[in-house]
Formats: C-alpha cells, sequence, structure tokens
C-alpha cells in the first residue's frame, strides 16, 4: 500500500478584446489555484489495484474554502501490456481535439466518473469513456458525456476518428426535454523523427463538426476544418493552427429554455469565429524526479485582433510507502510516470 499526493498548481489566463466577447459570445478569464489529489494505492494482483481518496480545488482569491471536493475511488485493471479498464474516477486526460474538449475544463472539471478503456501500444492509441456528471430527479434532467478517440500509426503517419456526445435529458423529471450535443471528427498526419537538433516535425488535418440539438429550438450544425503544422525542438514543442469553417452555430452557446446562454457543448468558443488562427510553444522541464513544470504560450488571431494566452503549470507527485513491514510480502506497485499536464495538443 502506499499514499500519492499529486498537487498542480497553476494558472490559465485567457485575454479577450471587447469585440471578441461580443461576437463570438463569450469572455476572457483567469483560474489559478492548486488541484490536490490525495489517495491510497493498493494493488489487489499484478493486474489489478485500487485506488481512494479525494480532490481538492483551491481556487486562489476566493476564501478559506475549497471551491470543490470530489472523492477519488477507482479500479484500474491492466488486462494486458498497454492495455487498461477503469470503473469510478476516470483519467481526465482525453486526447479530444480543442474544438470539442476545451482544454480550461481540466481545471474548471477537473475529475469524471464512470467507466474508460485505454490503451497505449505500438500501433493504436484509444480511449473510450463514459462520464456520468448529473443524476436525474424530479427537478432536474441527468447529463452525461460519451466520448472515443481511436487512433491508428504507423511508419509516422496517423489516422484517427473522434466522437464526443453531451446528453441532458431523463424521463422522470419536470425539464423542458431532452438536449443533445455531438461532435464528430476525423483527421490524419504524418511525423517525421531523425535529426539529432530536431526531434521531430510533421502535420495534422483535421475534420470537425458539431451538431446542437436542443428542446423547442432547431437543430443546427457547423462544420470546419484544422490545419498544424509542428515541430519539437529541444523539448520544445512549436505548432502553427489554421481553423476555417466555424460560425456560431458551432459549439452553439444558445443552451435551451432552462439554461439559455449556457452551452451544452464543451469544446473552445474561438471555433465560432470563421478564421481562427493560433501559435503555440509548449515546453515541460523535469525539476526533480517528482517534479514537472510546464509553459504553453499562445497567440491566437481571429477577427482583426490578437489575443495572447498563458498557461503555467507545476506539478508534483510524491508517492510514500505505508505499512511496509505488513505488506512486506506483496510486490509494491510500480508508480505511474508523472505527466505533463499540459501535453501536445490534440495527441497521446
Amino acid at each position: 500500500m502506499s499514499l500519492v499526493i499529486e498537487n498542480q498548481t497553476y494558472i490559465y489566463n485567457q485575454e479577450l478584446s471587447k469585440e471578441v466577447d461580443t461576437r463570438l459570445q463569450t469572455e476572457g478569464f483567469t483560474l489559478i489555484g492548486n488541484l490536490t489529489k490525495s489517495f491510497f494505492r493498493y494493488r489487489l494482483s499484478d493486474q489489478l489495484r485500487i485506488e481512494a481518496g479525494i480532490l481538492w480545488n483551491f481556487e486562489f482569491g476566493e476564501d478559506d474554502q475549497p471551491d470543490e471536493v470530489d472523492p477519488v475511488i477507482a479500479l484500474h485493471w491492466d488486462f494486458s501490456p498497454g492495455w487498461r479498464f477503469t470503473a469510478g474516477t476516470l483519467d481526465r486526460n482525453h486526447p479530444l481535439h480543442d474544438a470539442f474538449f476545451n482544454d480550461a475544463l481540466r481545471y474548471q472539471e477537473p475529475i469524471e466518473q464512470g467507466f474508460q478503456f485505454k490503451a497505449d501500444i505500438e500501433h493504436l492509441h484509444q480511449d473510450l469513456w463514459l462520464s456520468w456528471e448529473e443524476r436525474e430527479t424530479a427537478t432536474q434532467r441527468e447529463k452525461f458525456s460519451i466520448g472515443n478517440v481511436t487512433q491508428v500509426k504507423a511508419g509516422g503517419f496517423m489516422l484517427e476518428g473522434q466522437v464526443y456526445w453531451v446528453h441532458l435529458g431523463g424521463q422522470q423529471n419536470t425539464g423542458p426535454g431532452v438536449f443533445n450535443n455531438l461532435s464528430l471528427g476525423a483527421g490524419g498526419g504524418y511525423t517525421y523523427r531523425a535529426s539529432d537538433w530536431l526531434d521531430e516535425i510533421g502535420f495534422t488535418v483535421h475534420y470537425l463538426k458539431n451538431i446542437d440539438n436542443p428542446p423547442a429550438l432547431p437543430e443546427v450544425d457547423e462544420e470546419g476544418m484544422a490545419y498544424r503544422a509542428f515541430l519539437t525542438v529541444g523539448g520544445a514543442y512549436i505548432y502553427y493552427q489554421h481553423w476555417r469553417g466555424g460560425s456560431l452555430d458551432f459549439n452553439s452557446p444558445r443552451g435551451d429554455a432552462t439554461m439559455p446562454g449556457i452551452p451544452l457543448s464543451k469544446g473552445d468558443p474561438m471555433y465560432r469565429a470563421r478564421i481562427y488562427d493560433e501559435v503555440g510553444v509548449v515546453k515541460t522541464w523535469q525539476l526533480a524526479d517528482e517534479v514537472i513544470a510546464t509553459v504553453d504560450l499562445r497567440a491566437q488571431f481571429l477577427l482583426g485582433r490578437f489575443q495572447p494566452l498563458l498557461v503555467f503549470n507545476i506539478t508534483w507527485r510524491p508517492e510514500f510507502p505505508l505499512f511496509e513491514d505488513y505488506f512486506k510480502n506483496r510486490t509494491r506497485p510500480e508508480p505511474d510516470p508523472i505527466a505533463p499536464p499540459i501535453g501536445r495538443p490534440y495527441g497521446f
């Protein structure tokens, strides 16, 4: 048995001009705080382990109380090398495109509960999950999301498909009816790795579509293409992205009768712009065996405006063995590798 304490101290600052706020029906914001996840880990066998603890979200500048407290309870079954099934608290870092799953959600909605099936092997990366968010009551609709990302790679080439469905509904409540938002994506790309000074260079192309279908309102949909060129030099991931095709019908902000102006979609509202360009760099430093620091800088160009975005994150994740004498005949589980909280966008 061991005790794991994972803490992320973060800042996420999105600056938006008044014109962008108005035309895209969104607004800039700053998030700063601590995400602390403490849990006990116990291995039942070579393939099974359980984790139980709590997650605390402390947003700086609020008050002395945590903004959010959630349970962490999970069973992990590593049934084959590179394959894992999880029941309970999920691995939150899904590789969905930012147009479908805004990266700010890692701080705004830091935990998911449900079921997850993941694979990370030579030619396949897979993430399939069900996240149950709100249970149905007489006055509240049930809410859940289902997502899937399947990526096949060989010889530097990559093909992938993405699906993300957010559902609000149920059968035994007084709500206005069923509300669905569906995102569909398909893409491909190529990555070249060969040089001593250049870690990698490549490109990706994605077709993305979002369908919004609230009760008592007409269904709307919008589609677009996202193009990305990238290279990694000295561990720094540098990229340029071009988006073409959005409108207010992509990640529609309209909501429904009970929550007007509150979208059901979870994608980045920047994709409501018809043309959107972004240049960014992501760099992670290993400060110690269990401590990393990540900087994510982006320059966004849309509606004739320049919009800066800054993300900074320090993560430390020590693991402390407990009751070693009692468990001395048991094999201590290998700790999970500490992963950067901000990774290469839209990929595993």
